[in-house]
Order: structure tokens, then sequence, then C-alpha cells
């Protein structure tokens, strides 16, 4: 770390891979800057004369719009090759994230550095932080072609076996309806998924979400698509979750059936261990009718004796 002059700071040794500086997040720093935030050190190298700049080109435009005069970096000592490597894999992961036009800006800048020309793509996708294939995009642009051409076909074949696995809106609801009038005919199959089955459900698509990420890496070409198919993708997220919940009533709805036809049985036994049998139901209406005729003897004309 040291502070030097931010005039003798330099910018125009080709360390700069983004191809324009972002104005509106230039004054949101300067603002920042203003309220007294402390921001990361811009990284520099040394050649015994000049420090270049290979990251932090925001803040330095916002330091500049600040007055600032003299400024705390971090600098290494060597070339301006070192420079303009170290550049390349500046921005991967932290501060304004990199268009594509920036990416190939940098596989450019690469490509032009003495001795690069002779790197795989895959060793140049290390250096810059970005994947092989969209190295060998900027090497060669007609693979470029025919690799847009291979991932719209594959987006396209995977949307269409989506849409054909996917139930409809009307398959969801009638399988509903029939869920609903066989709850208390059906058993508890224990079919109803876990947290678990869940859980590894939602990792799946996450999985599949990242790698359609990858395979499209915002190409401008297939944006629409690549919409449809998020739509498709938050229907069937819904329709899952429904599903489920349905399952869950359903599970309760039988376990509360069995419940009730627990309680029905136990008040049948009570109600037949309280009542009379037919047979002591009739046996006590004759010894009433007997003891009846006992206490009101007649004659055989049936009028009473007095």
């Amino acid at each position: 770390m040291t502070t030097v002059n931010i005039n003798l700071i330099r910018l125009d040794g080709g360390t700069q891979c983004r191809t324009v500086i972002d104005q509106s997040t230039v004054y949101t720093y300067l603002e920042r800057i203003k309220e007294g935030e402390e921001f990361p050190l811009m990284e520099t190298i040394f050649d015994g004369k000049t420090y270049w700049l290979v990251d932090g080109f925001h803040r330095y435009h916002a330091f500049k719009l600040a007055g600032v005069k003299e400024i705390e970096i971090n600098s290494k000592p060597g070339t301006l090759q070192d420079a303009q490597i170290e550049a390349l894999k500046a921005n991967s992961k932290h501060g304004k994230q990199l268009t594509n036009d920036d990416k190939r800006n940098k596989v450019e800048m690469a490509l032009k550095i003495e001795g690069f020309e002779k790197k795989s793509n895959y060793e140049i996708a290390k250096i810059c932080e970005l994947s092989a294939s969209f190295v060998a995009s900027v090497r060669n642009p007609e693979a470029k072609k025919k690799q847009d051409e291979a991932k719209l076909k594959y987006a396209k074949e995977c949307a269409k076996k989506f849409e054909d696995s996917s139930p409809t809106i009307t398959e969801v609801e009638t399988n509903t309806d029939l869920i609903r009038s066989e709850i208390a005919s059906q058993p508890d199959s224990g079919i109803a998924p876990d947290d678990e089955e869940m859980k590894a459900t939602e990792l799946a698509m996450q999985a599949d979400q990242e790698t359609m990420y990858k395979m499209l890496e915002a190409d401008d070409a297939l944006a629409e698509l690549y919409e449809e198919n998020k739509k498709l993708n938050l229907l069937n997220a819904q329709l899952q979750v429904r599903i489920h919940g349905l399952m869950n009533e359903k599970n309760e709805a039988v376990k509360m059936i069995k419940d009730l036809q627990k309680q029905i049985d136990r008040q049948r036994k009570m109600a037949r261990a309280d009542s009379p049998t037919r047979t002591e139901t009739r046996l006590d209406a004759e010894i009433a009718s007997r003891n009846l005729n006992n206490q009101n003897p007649s004659n055989s004309d049936g009028t009473l004796m007095n």
C-alpha cells in the first residue's frame, strides 16, 4: 500500500477491459465518497516509473470528480504486460458486472498480448475467468455462429420437452377433482412427497436453471425464448406446490375420516352395551301383559267384575 498523487496513475496502457465507463456508477461512487464511505484500494502495477491502473476505473473517476489529489493504492512491481494480464482478471467477481461486450473485449485484449495467441482457449479462459467456449467464439466467429445455432436448437428441444411433460391447467384441475372425490374411499397411500423429496426437486430445478443460464450466457438471439422458458418454469413450480398442497390436504382428510370412523365405532359399541336385546324386550312385554291381566280380572263376556 502506498500514497501517490492521483495524476501519476495511468489508464492508457491497455488495461481497461470495459468498453465504456458507466457514468451512473461513477456518480453513485462520488456521492458515497462525499458521505465519507471507504472504498477498497485501487490496484496498480508499478514499472519503476508509472503506476498502471488494473482495477478500480470507476473509483478513479469518482475520486477525480471529488477533487482528491493524494490517494492510497495497492501497488505491485511489474511491467506494462504484467499490468495487462492482471487487468484481465479484474471485475470477474466484484464491481459492476461485465457485459458481453466487455467480456468479448477482454478476450480480444488477451489475444493481443505477446505470446497469448499461442495459448489454448482453456488457458485464456482461465486467465480471463470466462468459459472456454466463449473464448472460442471470439477467436472464431464462424464457430460462434454454429454454437448459437446449437444453443437455439437445444433450447427449443428443452422448451418442447418441458411443454410436453408439464400438465395443463385443465389437467391439474381435473386431477384435483378426482383426488378430492376419492379422499373418503382411498387409504393413506403415503405418496405425498416429504420435505427431503421437495428439497431434492427444488435443487434439481435450480441445477437445470443454472445449466440453462450458462448455456445461454445472456445471448440476445435467445432472449425471447429464454423469457418464455422462465414463464414455463414458474408455472411448473406453482403447479408442483399446488399438487403438494392437495396431497397434504388429502392425507389430512383421510386421517380425519379414520378418526371419525373410530369414534362412530366406539359409540355403536356403547349403544349395544346399554340397549336390551330383542328377546329381552319381548319377555318384558309378556310379563307386563300378565301383570296387567292379574290386576284386572274379567267375566267370560269380557266385563269387569265388581
